[in-house]
């Protein structure tokens, strides 16, 4: 493999799912019988592994796919070992060559026909990124030079990979720095925030058969979720800080922060340079729309159904959950079963009823959230 000309030939592409298509067709002419690849992501602070792209046809892709690093053994031992790992006879892994605990993964690629598998780390500076799994319908494909050469195809998925994380995480530091300058401004803590996204992403990853929601898409609706509001940074103390009511002038003060955020994410994207990031509309539509309604009487444009984009809607449910669920100076948490129950009342009206149906029908994972990231009460 040409290291370097391959480079060249991915640069000509903008984005990382177009680089890995690319990536993948190459591999495919130089070696036929490595019919594909997919990638999946670790998340470090949940411990979790979600897919994140696959050369896969729709038929056999496995998307939405997510579980714990520290309840899958033999991924577990790969990240720890820094090797990776060949398995040249899948069925030996399910019955009835195997009669111990069935990972439903394996068992999946076997019932789809693959029946090799390489799985590299992806590591940059050591740092655990995810996992690359490459397949063949042969057995006993992964062998010989091949190996070598896919450890490089890893290295450069891994670089790849780290280049658009880097640009992302650009974006939502830059955003996050300029928010937390009004830290002891808005009450919103750090940890509403992360459980908010947590919530985010449960409830789209619940609307992925309606939405068809990429694994990227998700990835970046957890990173952009908590930069909703934004645009509380223009919002003067005498409003933001005010204990009572706000009166009518003061909400239609209050409602500007919508659009003010969207001037500040323009500037902040401008002034880095990253206008060529995937969903960035998705940002902004999040920014932006996140306090429109069901009915009409929302702002900053008074959109209905389903002219409001779904991450907008995603993400004013679960900023109302969290928000009925969580201790605040003025109010004690409410029960989990509570907060759903007033979802409900509100779908249809204010909120998008589907995406209260996610929340609803998976409240466990919910409740599962809130226990893990119950850590703040804000102070008076």
């Amino acid at each position: 493999m040409q290291n370097t000309s391959l480079v060249r030939e991915l640069n000509r592409f903008h984005s990382l799912p177009e680089k890995l298509r690319h990536l993948g067709m190459q591999l495919r002419t130089r070696h036929s019988t490595v019919e594909r690849f997919s990638v999946a992501l670790y998340h470090p602070t949940t411990d979790q592994v979600r897919t994140f792209f696959t050369t896969s046809d729709i038929s056999e892709a496995i998307t939405g796919y997510d579980f714990r690093l520290k309840d899958a053994w033999s991924l577990r031992q790969i990240a720890l070992n820094r090797h990776p790992r060949v398995i040249n006879d899948l069925t030996e892994l399910v019955p009835p060559r195997q009669t111990g605990r069935i990972n439903p993964h394996t068992l999946q690629l076997v019932q789809q026909g693959w029946r090799a598998s390489f799985t590299a780390p992806l590591l940059c500076s050591d740092e655990l990124l995810g996992f690359v799994f490459f397949n063949s319908h042969s057995p006993f494909t992964f062998k010989g030079d091949l190996l070598n050469e896919l450890e490089l195809y890893s290295q450069l998925i891994a670089q790849l990979i780290h280049q658009e994380h880097a640009a992302v995480r650009t974006l939502t530091a830059a955003v996050r720095s300029t928010m937390s300058l009004c830290a002891g401004r808005d009450p919103e803590t750090g940890g509403h925030l992360e459980r908010m996204a947590q919530y985010a992403l449960l409830i789209a990853r619940h609307l992925e058969p309606k939405w068809s929601f990429s694994d990227r898409q998700l990835q970046h609706l957890l990173l952009f979720a908590p930069l909703h509001d934004l645009g509380k940074l223009a919002t003067p103390d005498r409003i933001l800080l005010k204990q009572g009511k706000l009166t009518p002038e003061e909400f239609s003060e209050m409602k500007q922060h919508t659009l003010q955020g969207v001037v500040l994410l323009d500037r902040v994207i401008e002034n880095h340079g990253l206008e060529y990031l995937p969903d960035v509309q998705m940002l902004k539509n999040i920014v932006l729309y996140h306090h429109e309604k069901m009915d009409g009487t929302g702002y900053p444009e008074g959109l209905q159904g389903e002219h409001i984009p779904i991450e907008a809607r995603i993400i004013a449910v679960a900023d109302v959950f969290d928000a009925l669920t969580s201790e605040r100076p003025y109010k004690k948490p409410w029960p989990v079963e509570r907060a759903l129950s007033e979802l409900q009342h509100m779908a249809g009206t204010h909120l998008d009823p589907d995406c209260v149906d996610a929340l609803v029908q998976h409240h466990l994972e919910a409740s599962f959230i809130l226990e893990q990231l119950q850590s703040d009460v804000v102070e008076a």
